[in-house]
């Protein structure tokens, strides 16, 4: 098993949110998009009047700030449940989301508690991957879905930041487990989903990192640690050879994220 999916370490990862801060102010400093990912994830969703929508794995919970911060969307009767596996982060959605339109619950997407035909529209943003048994758990979402829902599923490529790191440890001889080979991906998820679902649809957000310090970058590749397994005493040796690559006083970095939109019964 890829330490991807490992559940103990994941539950050590998703106790609190430190480390998903970390990468994500990662990303605010240094995108070259100006639209963040989160915002341009949020505009893809074709919200309406009284639906019923499910996320699964939803970490700290920042895309639902836009949610929260449209009067209309606020006022439409869309009931959102917000879920996670983690117990830390469950509790941090309750803090930070107390309006009536959210509710919170422990759930893991193998095991989804509501009957069939439920929800309008599934979220599971940047965490199939994370997921031991992925076909079974799109079984899940998709005995959930309404049989006109939609399912999103943002995700990564295997061309962007992973491969770049991944290179990286290559040439310095650091072992890590491979990331690479994560099991939910732009290149792989459009043939996992189209197991369950009739249309399947791949949308790309164009972006990159320019990287004018060093030290955030290895603060965002340490707190993976325990996914990637890279040894904290080789943090001086990653210094040394990502600011050996800084061009024009910038560390560039590819990034290759998207999202799936799923729908219709097979």
């Amino acid at each position: 098993m890829s330490n991807m999916s490992d559940r103990s370490i994941l539950e050590e990862q998703y106790r609190g949110t430190s480390n998903l801060w970390i990468r994500k102010s990662l990303h605010e400093k240094y995108s070259v998009n100006p639209v963040g990912f989160q915002k341009w994830i949020f505009d893809q969703y074709p919200f309406r009047p009284g639906m019923r929508i499910l996320e699964l794995g939803s970490g700290g919970g920042e895309i639902w700030e836009y949610f929260t911060n449209d009067a209309s969307l606020m006022k439409s009767g869309i009931e959102i449940i917000l879920s996670d596996i983690s117990g830390g982060m469950t509790e941090h959605l309750r803090r930070r989301f107390a309006a009536p339109v959210f509710s919170v619950e422990r759930i893991d997407i193998l095991d989804i508690p509501y009957a069939d035909e439920t929800f309008d529209l599934v979220i599971a943003n940047s965490m199939l991957y994370h997921v031991e048994d992925v076909d079974a758990a799109i079984a899940e979402v998709r005995r959930v879905l309404k049989k006109d829902g939609l399912f999103f599923a943002a995700t990564i490529g295997i061309h962007g930041m992973t491969e770049y790191l991944d290179r990286a440890l290559d040439e310095l001889g650091i072992p890590y487990d491979l990331q690479a080979a994560a099991s939910f991906t732009l290149q792989n998820g459009a043939e996992l989903l189209e197991k369950r679902f009739a249309r399947v649809e791949r949308r790309d957000y164009a972006d990159a990192l320019k990287i004018t310090d060093v030290e955030d970058y290895l603060d965002y590749i340490y707190t993976m640690s325990s996914l990637n397994g890279i040894d904290p005493e080789r943090r001086d040796e990653l210094r040394r050879y990502f600011t050996g690559r800084m061009t024009d006083g910038y560390l560039y970095i590819p990034k290759e994220n998207g999202t799936f939109i799923a729908g219709g019964i097979r």
